[in-house]
């Protein structure tokens, strides 16, 4: 009787482990083909308008600003109304077909300010978004303090 070579088992080996190794491969997920927030905010959809990468800055009990874009990737102009907890007026805003509108601080972006922020920096907060054609919907967007990166989204920054 024959003994398989050392070389021949080698081979053998490599074979299978390469079997197995492609196999995983075939039975996992692509992961680039899931859909996920890629920066701090969240993402929402009211009707046609996306609204992207929504958060909020300030400090609780203080004011705060609501950051982020509204995308209208509809055939019609919309208008979005939103309201946080502690917001004391709604703000409606205008989101012409194919535009996209910035929420913010800055003299070109929309000031959505949330008076009196009741969460804690590192919480969430419920921001209501609605439109005619896409009716109302509810957000848990995270707040975040005006350092690093945010420290010009301020509600008195204009």
């Amino acid at each position: 009787m024959m003994r398989p070579s050392r070389r021949g088992l080698v081979g053998l080996a490599l074979v299978g482990s390469m079997t197995l190794l492609t196999s995983c491969a075939t039975f996992s997920p692509i992961t680039t083909n899931e859909a996920y927030d890629a920066a701090d905010g969240v993402t929402a959809n009211v009707g046609a308008v996306v609204a992207r990468d929504l958060l909020v800055v300030g400090t609780k009990g203080a004011e705060g600003l609501l950051s982020g874009a509204l995308v209208n990737t509809g055939t019609q102009d919309a208008q979005v109304t939103i309201q946080a907890k502690g917001q004391p007026q709604p703000v409606t805003v205008d989101v012409p077909v194919g535009t996209l509108v910035t929420l913010g601080s800055g003299a070109d972006e929309t000031n959505v300010v949330v008076g009196n922020l009741a969460v804690e920096a590192g919480s969430l907060l419920d921001v209501t978004m609605s439109s005619p054609s896409g009716g109302q919907v509810v957000t848990a967007v995270p707040v975040l303090l005006a350092e690093g990166q945010y420290a010009t989204v301020t509600p008195t920054a204009n």
